[in-house]
C-alpha cells in the first residue's frame, strides 16, 4: 500500500477545490532518480530544479580537483539524493504556492487512494445516537482518598 498526502488550495472556489487537489507519494521516486531534471519540470516545481541544477554545476566544476572517480561518485549520491527528496520538495512548494495538507490517505495506487479520500471527505455527518437512560442510581462513594492509603492525611 501506498501513502498520499492531499492538498488543498487556500483560494480556490468551493466548486473546483476538489478538482485542484493534489495528491502526493509518500516513499522514494525512482522516476526522479533516473529524470531528475525532467521530474522536476512535468511537476513544475521550479525550486527544486534551481537547486538540482546547482548541485549538478558545483560536482562538474570540481571534476578538475577531485577526479572523475569522486566525481561520479557524487553524481550518483546526487541521483539517489533526488529520488529521496523529491515528493518532500514538492510538498514544500506545494505550501509555498498557497496549499494546505488536508490529510493522509492510503491506497494500492493513486486512483484508490483519490475514491478512500473522497468517500471520507464527502460524508454527511450524522446525527449523535442517543442514550438509553440510566436504570440504577448512582453509587456512593465513600469519604476518603481511594487507593493504596486507608485514610487520608493520616501518617504512621
Amino acid at each position: 500500500m501506498a501513502i498520499f498526502s492531499v492538498h488543498l488550495p487556500d483560494k480556490a472556489e468551493p466548486d473546483l477545490v476538489a478538482e485542484r487537489m493534489v495528491f502526493v507519494r509518500d516513499g522514494f521516486a525512482i522516476w526522479a532518480m533516473l529524470f531528475g531534471p525532467l521530474w522536476f519540470l512535468r511537476h513544475r516545481e521550479w525550486l527544486g530544479l534551481v537547486g538540482w541544477f546547482v548541485l549538478s554545476v558545483l560536482i562538474t566544476l570540481s571534476e578538475r580537483w577531485l577526479g572523475p572517480v569522486t566525481t561520479g561518485g557524487f553524481e550518483l549520491i546526487l541521483a539517489i539524493a533526488t529520488g529521496v527528496v523529491a515528493n518532500d520538495v514538492r510538498r514544500l512548494s506545494l505550501r509555498l504556492r498557497g496549499f494546505r495538507e488536508a490529510g493522509v490517505v492510503e491506497g494500492e495506487s493513486r486512483d484508490s487512494a483519490e475514491r478512500r479520500f473522497f468517500d471520507a471527505w464527502l460524508v454527511l455527518p450524522r446525527p449523535a445516537p442517543t442514550l438509553p437512560p440510566v436504570l440504577h442510581p448512582a453509587r456512593s462513594v465513600p469519604p476518603g482518598v481511594l487507593g493504596l492509603f486507608p485514610e487520608s492525611g493520616a501518617r504512621p
